[in-house]
């Protein structure tokens, strides 16, 4: 199994970017994280699994699916390594269930933070933990005030809707 983790490429991950200056924190960041390959076609994760890891897309593609109500599933985004993206954040955050699939396009390899190894960094390292935890905060504040803004939208929508019927 492959153990190496490649210091320089963490730098490149928004993750980790008000830690990419100093090199002895991101290669402590190295200690807690596991590389972890992945085939094409296979699913790292389904929607409805026990969350308990961040995955760092260091190679490769994937696909982040979600099911409708009749267990149909359709795309939400492709990520490509290039990007340098990670997912399933919210995993370190709470003891919840996946809001999402991740089906593997090319073959990849990712670097992996689970919650038990991220809250050890935050007791042994929290000027390194915080940071880190900055970063996913304004990610998920980012994805409530969109769903906010869809949430306004689509009661506009309805509202509009019933309006016009009763004309």
């Amino acid at each position: 199994m492959e153990h190496s983790i490649d210091i320089q490429r963490l730098k490149d991950f928004s993750l980790f970017k008000d830690l990419a200056t100093d090199e002895a924190k991101i290669a402590t960041i190295a200690h807690f994280v596991t590389p972890r390959r992945f085939q094409a076609g296979q699913y790292i994760f389904h929607e409805g699994d026990m969350g308990e890891e961040l995955f760092i897309l260091v190679d490769g593609a994937v696909r982040v699916l979600k099911n409708t109500k009749n267990k149909e599933e359709y795309t939400i985004v492709d990520l490509k390594s290039q990007f340098n993206v990670f997912f399933g954040e919210v995993a370190l955050m709470d003891n919840d269930l996946r809001s999402a699939s991740i089906m593997v396009l090319e073959d990849c390899l990712t670097y992996v933070i689970d919650r038990k190894a991220f809250l050890e960094l935050g007791d042994k390292h929290p000027e390194i933990a915080l940071p880190v935890t900055r970063v996913i905060v304004k990610i998920l504040c980012g994805r409530l005030r969109n769903v906010n803004n869809d949430v306004i939208m689509l009661f506009d929508a309805l509202v509009n809707e019933i309006e016009s019927t009763q004309l």
